[in-house]
């Protein structure tokens, strides 16, 4: 169930251009994305959809809204993959994303300072298994995996030569890939 607050914020959300994150009751203004932010993710959404056609699986945009049940969190990821048929929240518009497997975010530069509580609140929903952070102007890619026993494993990749795998969703997202056209810094 919704609160008030959640309420207005999807309302007016759903009126207004640009995007904002809600996260327990404030709202925050997301940046334009760069061109270069843009190409990573549309690379990393084409790797995935690419790996995953066939198995009943949705690749989602950066349009797509998510909601963290229980978490006080609405924002929206660069790239989510569903494994499985995809759950919406069922308010009349059915415009918001309940159940990703895999989250993937380009971080911005300057980082905006409430990003810690949103990546915690990502694992606030039960059905994500991964998240993926990419840095924007460098090749470096974080992977944090949900472990069996509930705690977070968390590898680091680096370097264009680096493969970031995810061996349970028979997954591999080469960094060459990712950061295809993308002008690093040296």
């Amino acid at each position: 169930m919704l609160s008030d607050a959640e309420k207005n914020y999807l309302a007016a959300e759903r009126l207004a251009p640009g995007r904002r994150e809600y996260l327990d009751g404030h709202i925050f203004p997301l940046p334009e994305p760069t061109p270069a932010h843009t190409l990573i993710a549309e690379n990393t959404a084409l790797l995935l959809a690419s790996q995953v056609a066939g198995r009943g699986w949705a690749v989602l945009g950066s349009e797509t809204r998510l909601h963290a049940l229980g978490a006080g969190l609405f924002t929206y990821p660069d790239v989510a993959l569903v494994c499985g048929k995809v759950l919406r929240l069922a308010d009349g518009y059915r415009d918001t994303l309940l159940n990703p497997t895999v989250l993937v975010k380009v971080l911005p530069h300057p980082m905006p300072p409430h990003f810690q509580e949103v990546f915690e609140a990502y694992y606030a929903i039960p059905t994500v298994q991964h998240v993926v952070l990419i840095t924007e102007f460098a090749a470096r890619v974080s992977l944090g995996s949900r472990t069996e026993e509930g705690g977070l494993d968390v590898q680091g990749f680096t370097g264009l030569a680096a493969g970031l795998s995810i061996p349970d969703l028979d997954l591999m997202l080469p960094l060459a890939e990712i950061y295809h056209g993308v002008a690093l810094r040296a």
